[in-house]
């Protein structure tokens, strides 16, 4: 195997008190840039092997797995520079270490890792293990620049370099023996008496990195976990663990930031700023990034809001002073209080930590107008555990816009921080602003989590505790069941039940009405002389907003029943929103007829809440549109099964 030749220029070039330094945040900045940032990087190679291929209409010969001391990432090796690469191939292997002097980088869609194409490089050492630092731990780079923008580690990880020993031994003995420099001449052409020796001659070398924040920094930090409003004049050292987005309040004129701070120990904190700290501190923190905290008001932690953990929380003021602090602190530990999908229940009012399968997820988020007048979007899934008591969570907001269902459904899922609701004696789950998804979590009890779920839960018998009191089993009915038992009967708010039915007659002329266009206001306007009149917010306007209220007809094998259905619920049933609905009403009749017919004669599972309603002393059965779902046919069929079951054992004692 041919030695590696470094002359005197590359030593020069890249060496740093006379050994060899990784560039630490190399691949940072390339991503950053979007190419080559300005200058070499060097970097170590973990893994090297020859492939030949093209990627987006760039050939390449080689792949190998580069760590700049902090971030690890895969790249090809151009076909340009193919030449270089075969002379050099046996080099190219775990250990060595090159200097990049040129590359590309490009995308390749969507959900796919940025690639990058080294197009020039120097080799300039082998036979290295893998170097990293005792502070951090190298870790694989999403290729998400934003994920530790501005990220400029000041950590050092280098090493010797036998290859150039004689070139460091010669500078070590410069930097130890300097020479004199010959003294310089009077303008007269006489030698200079000045007795002082001269600097050396300069050398080529890489000024080393500013150190990482020590003495002022660190002087006097304090673990989270020590802090209490009892301990003066603080300081915190830890990452960012969660940053959220600044929340306005109106109608107290108030703006909040928050954000979570996790140390080594793994203890963690929650700050908060509030209106013009709010606004200053937002830009200076980055989730991911280590910084020093100090000073600030310590009070106790709100556990309805706060799932941190800790007792207390830091309100930062305007004289509060963060500073980065230099490092890229190891990835904390997921600290997860689970709380069992049994449990919930007794969980009601403040925030749970749980660990379950994604049994089943809506394929689409829904978007609906609220009570308040608000344009929300949610999205529902089913949560199962060990425990076999399944919960329904809803997702809101973006997180309900961006899950993809293909990465939840029947994978083990941490949720950290969600909020449990009961409704009519069932229970939900919901995310709020500080709510943490954590897809395949690196906890304990996942993998048998895991295995209980393929091969356990099919046999169980699992308990839906979203379901209300009156529909305490999922088991379908039927509607002729609902109607002679007179179904809701015996309770003031109503029962729930299931029913597999279809719409089998609907008036599109009825299913929308035009409603107030102020904020929380959904009462029917009476339109004069261009206006829309509310009698209830008692003003008129120059416009109006469409809102559902849909009748119509549901049929099964036993009978048929009409049904209302509002709002959100409606818009799952139609499959768009009023608002679209109404627009299709004006601009295309034909079409909005048609989204109507299409609707229907398409057998659903449909929630039904069922209720006696009393008028003008004559009381009938009211069924009202909680939900629709598409038909499980499996579960459809077990509960039939289940169904015969239940009338075998009546059969058998005798009761018909």
């Amino acid at each position: 195997m041919a030695e590696i030749q470094i002359s005197h220029d590359v030593f020069n070039k890249y060496h740093t008190n006379g050994k060899l330094r990784l560039s630490t945040g190399f691949v940072q900045e390339v991503l950053e840039k979007q190419g080559y940032p300005g200058h070499d990087g060097i970097v170590q190679i973990l893994k090297g092997k020859e492939d030949i291929g093209e990627q987006m209409g760039y050939p390449f010969t080689y792949r190998i797995r580069i760590c700049d001391g902090i971030f690890q990432y895969n790249t090809l090796v151009s076909a340009d520079i193919d030449d270089q690469v075969r002379s050099e191939a046996e080099h190219l292997v775990e250990g060595a270490i090159i200097a990049i002097t040129n590359l590309t980088i490009f995308s390749q869609g969507a959900g796919v890792k940025t690639s990058f194409l080294i197009t020039g490089y120097k080799l300039l050492s082998r036979y290295h293990q893998v170097l990293s630092s005792p502070e951090v731990k190298p870790r694989s780079h999403s290729g998400n620049p934003e994920e530790h923008r501005g990220y400029r580690p000041n950590i050092v990880v280098e090493d010797l370099w036998p290859e150039a020993d004689s070139w460091g031994t010669e500078f070590q003995e410069n930097m130890s023996n300097p020479p004199a420099a010959k003294m310089p001449k009077r303008e007269s052409g006489g030698d200079t008496s000045v007795n002082r020796m001269a600097a050396p001659e300069p050398q080529r070398v890489r000024p080393a990195p500013p150190p990482a924040r020590r003495g002022a920094s660190n002087t006097g930090i304090i673990p989270i976990a020590m802090v209490t409003p009892y301990v003066n004049n603080f300081k915190i050292h830890g990452m960012v663990s969660r940053k959220e987005d600044i929340r306005t309040f109106p109608a107290k004129n108030t703006r909040v930031f928050n954000f979570e701070v996790t140390d080594t120990n793994g203890d963690t904190i929650r700050c908060c700023a509030f209106n013009e700290a709010a606004e200053s501190f937002f830009g200076m923190i980055t989730e991911n990034l280590s910084y020093y905290i100090a000073g600030g008001s310590v009070r106790q932690a709100n556990k309805r809001y706060n799932n941190t953990g800790h007792d207390y929380e830091i309100t930062l003021r305007s004289d509060s002073v963060i500073e980065a602090g230099g490092e890229l602190l190891a990835a904390p530990k997921l600290n997860l209080r689970r709380v069992r999908l049994s449990e919930v229940a007794g969980h009601c009012g403040g925030l749970i930590d749980v660990l379950a399968v994604v049994d089943k997820m809506d394929d689409e988020p829904t978007e609906f107008t609220s009570r308040a007048g608000k344009t929300l979007v949610k999205r529902e899934m089913e949560l199962i555990d060990e425990s076999s008591a399944m919960v329904r969570l809803t997702l809101w907001g973006e997180e309900a816009t961006k899950a993809d269902a293909q990465e939840y459904q029947q994978k083990v899922v941490a949720f950290k921080g969600v909020i449990p609701k009961e409704f009519n004696g069932g229970y939900t789950l919901g995310t709020g602003s500080g709510t943490r998804i954590i897809l395949a979590p690196d906890i304990g009890g996942v993998a048998d989590l895991y295995d209980w779920y393929h091969n356990t839960k099919p046999s169980a018998e699992v308990k839906m505790i979203s379901q209300t009191s009156g529909g305490s089993n999922d088991i379908p009915r039927t509607i002729a069941g609902l109607q002679e038992m007179q179904f809701g009967k015996d309770s003031e708010k109503g029962d729930y039940a299931s029913v597999k039915a279809m719409i089998t007659r609907i008036n599109p002329n009825n299913a929308l009405y035009k409603g107030c266009a102020s904020e929380g206001c959904q009462k029917k306007v009476v339109e004069t002389d261009g206006e829309y009149r509310c009698e209830k917010c008692n003003k008129s306007m120059n416009k109006f907003k469409w809102l559902y209220m849909m009748q119509f007809e549901l049929s099964d094998e036993t009978g048929q029943v009409y049904v209302t259905a509002f709002g959100d619920t409606a818009a799952k049933v139609v499959g768009k929103t009023a608002a679209e609905i109404g627009d299709l009403k004006e601009e295309n009749p034909e079409e909005y007829n048609g989204v109507f017919e299409r609707i229907q004669f398409a057998p659903k599972m449909w929630k039904l809440r069922c209720k006696m309603e009393t008028y003008n002393e004559e009381t009938r059965q009211k069924m009202t549109v909680f939900g629709v779902d598409e038909v499980n046919q499996d579960k459809y069929i077990e509960n039939l099964k289940q169904l015969i079951e239940q009338m075998k054992e009546i059969k058998d004692e005798g009761g018909y």
